[in-house]
């Protein structure tokens, strides 16, 4: 088997197609971590030119015995746009971000630092990090900023602090130092009813996920557990700081102390699981993810301290919240909107800047979802009609546990968690629960099940166009091919009907509008994709609405026993040969001319050229007044492929070198 983590490592590192890298990319193994289902999974942290890209950790998952590679989770950034020095320097770049978050008094806990991090548009920069110390009306905030170092913008902000067996209790006798005077040790007591709620859930809660996921304390290496009660005055919140758990004792009409609810407790020990695990920025979708695991796995300790579930279970620190008002609690799992505030339907989530994105109203989403797998039964509001089957919470959380810690990244979206619970269901069980966990995801209208609400994934067979396929605007539809072992020359196009398709693509897992192998983003539906070298395993592909389409073609094909070693990669095609005399320098076959196709049908080309080159090739049509581009592959090698299916008229091919000089070969099939 060898070294399964140089052989991850090389595998990201060679695989220039699959990934689009410019070659300055490396990625540094972080943790190997095996599993009790014979699979281990290497998680790699990416740096471009020596700078960490915050944002870009990927896993790469393997056969434990054989060493075979069968999927990818996480991003992979591509340098080659990225800028490579600062213009600003990082005491005025920051100091003009920290301002526009409005923050006037802070000190730093950190020297600025020189990285990468991807925003949550997608789009990666330049920046200047610093983690900063402040005062909010929440209380205490420990954020690391990033602003751009080409202009100072703000660009992202990542919060620490996350509100909601060695062990430690502390009082900070109502005061704001941490963490405080020690009450006492593993094994022992105190007259302070805080202080023993807070020794006690937490023993709760790592019970709890040793005993159900074999999870030695927090960090999965019996870390102690600490915990400060009596923080501050009447203060109505607890928290984990990135080190120790910290507890108010509430007002007296808000909460009572928060260290009495086992689910409050196990809420905010699941924030540091999630550290140690994802490490899920508490910001937008990612943010909202973290916080509902911590929801999740609050109620599923307490479901499994009480020997079952019951109707509490579905409640978030019922026990000390309101404790003038009996039956009410902080969240509903059951029914988020319940409590005034939470989303439970993804298109109606919160997109502004508040509660750093929405993490606490948008949890109630994929809220909701666990619920709905776990119990049963349909959107409580009716949102959507989907029925979702029942698995039982004990199933439910091993699948939401192991995406968390198996398959989810620092960036995972809506969408990323839907593909790796689905992942994670594949893994655990079979079949039936892997189709209840895409109804789960329908209810509650988080997109990626595709075809019709019924969820799932398209299979395809090589070279068959599936007809006729449409979706609304915002619509995401999933297919996938399975590519064996010596297949190469991977091409994946979309073509005709009206409207506006964009084509994704991914390996081993569905691609998202924020992690994908390829995206032309091209106007209309002819968009190719192409894999010169494919890795052995699936495939994905997604069809989102830009705007409403309809009638597109699909068509997924590899060659099987050809095309590397020089000769020609078809069957029955027509051969051209060409040079190119430097970067910069183009010629159009076949033989400096064009062709006229009388009728509709596929258009298929192959290059070959001279290794250590980048050669391009576009396929371009005559639209009555010039030659525009229909189709193009654009790999950082000389190795390319287009099939595109395309109506009658003229149409020529371009050659380009991107970098390099030298003699190449082309094969051509067209109607």
């Amino acid at each position: 088997m060898g070294d399964l983590a140089g052989s991850a490592r090389d595998f990201v590192k060679s695989r220039t197609d699959l990934f689009a890298s410019a070659g300055r990319e490396d990625v540094v193994v972080t943790r190997v971590e095996h599993d009790d289902l014979g699979k281990v999974h290497v998680r790699m942290q990416e740096t471009i030119n020596g700078l960490q890209v915050v944002g870009g950790d990927m896993i790469v998952h393997a056969d434990a015995t054989s060493g075979d590679i069968y999927g990818v989770s996480g991003r992979f950034v591509s340098d080659s746009k990225l800028p490579r020095r600062a213009k600003i320097e990082a005491t005025v770049a920051l100091k003009e971000a920290i301002g526009a978050l409005g923050i006037k008094e802070y000190s730093f806990l950190s020297d600025a630092e020189l990285t990468y991090v991807v925003g949550e548009t997608g789009k990666t920069y330049l920046a200047w990090a610093a983690r900063v110390s402040y005062t909010s009306d929440q209380g205490p905030e420990i954020d690391v900023v990033f602003a751009d170092a080409r202009s100072g913008i703000l660009v992202a902000r990542h919060p620490e602090i996350h509100r909601a067996l060695n062990r430690k209790t502390y009082t900070a006798n109502h005061g704001t130092s941490l963490p405080g005077t020690l009450l006492f040790n593993e094994g022992g007591s105190s007259s302070d009813a805080a202080a023993n709620a807070a020794y006690t859930n937490a023993g709760y809660t790592y019970n709890f996920y040793s005993s159900v996921f074999g999870r030695d304390s927090y960090n999965g290496s019996g870390a102690q557990i600490i915990s400060t009660v009596h923080y501050s005055s009447n203060y109505n919140n607890a928290y984990w700081n990135s080190s120790q758990m910290v507890y108010g004792d509430g007002d007296g009409s808000v909460f009572s102390y928060l260290s009495g609810a086992l689910d409050v407790v196990a809420h905010e020990l699941t924030h540091a699981v999630t550290e140690y695990s994802a490490n899920l920025v508490y910001q937008n979708e990612s943010g909202a993810l973290n916080e509902s695991m911590s929801d999740i796995m609050g109620c599923s300790a307490e479901a499994w301290v009480d020997g079952g579930v019951s109707a509490n279970t579905w409640k978030l620190g019922e026990d000390v919240y309101t404790p003038g008002t009996s039956g009410d609690a902080l969240r509903y799992m059951n029914d988020p909107a319940a409590d005034g505030g939470s989303r439970d339907y993804y298109p109606d989530r919160y997109t502004g800047t508040s509660d750093n994105g929405g993490v606490h109203s948008n949890s109630g989403i994929s809220n909701l979802a666990f619920y709905l797998l776990s119990q049963g039964g349909t959107h409580p509001r009716g949102k959507t009609s989907v029925n979702v089957p029942a698995i039982g919470i004990t199933k439910a959380r091993a699948i939401f546990y192991r995406a968390l810690t198996v398959y989810m990244t620092s960036s995972t979206n809506f969408q990323g968690a839907r593909n790796a619970t689905a992942s994670a269901a594949t893994d655990l069980y079979g079949s039936t629960e892997v189709a209840a966990v895409q109804a789960a995801w329908d209810a509650v209208g988080v997109p990626g099940g595709g075809g019709g609400g019924g969820g799932g994934t398209t299979a395809l067979t090589n070279g068959v166009p599936v007809t006729g396929i449409s979706g609304s605007s915002g619509s995401e539809t999933f297919f996938s091919i399975a590519v064996p072992s010596g297949a190469s020359n991977l091409v994946i196009s979309i073509s005709g009907g009206s409207g506006d398709a964009d084509l994704y693509t991914r390996f081993g897992s569905q691609p998202t509008t924020g992690s994908y192998l390829c995206r032309p983003y091209l106007s209309g539906n002819n968009e190719t994709c192409t894999v010169a070298s494919p890795s052995t395993g699936t495939y994905y592909i997604m069809l989102r609405g830009y705007s409403a389409y309809s009638g597109v073609t699909l068509v997924a094909s590899y060659t099987t026993g050809g095309g590397g070693g020089g000769g020609a990669p078809c069957t029955g095609c027509t051969a051209y040969s060409g040079s190119l005399s430097g970067s910069g320098s183009s010629q159009y076959q076949p033989n400096g001319t064009y062709y006229y196709s009388s009728s509709s049908g596929n258009h298929h080309g192959w290059l070959q050229g001279p290794s250590g080159t980048d050669f391009d090739l576009y396929l371009q049509k005559w639209n009555g007044s010039s030659w525009s581009n229909v189709a193009s592959s654009l790999s950082s090698s000389s190795t390319e492929e287009i099939s595109y299916n395309g109506t009658s008229g003229y149409y020529r091919w371009r050659v380009y070198s991107y970098s390099g000089s030298g003699s190449y070969n082309f094969w051509l099939t067209h109607p």
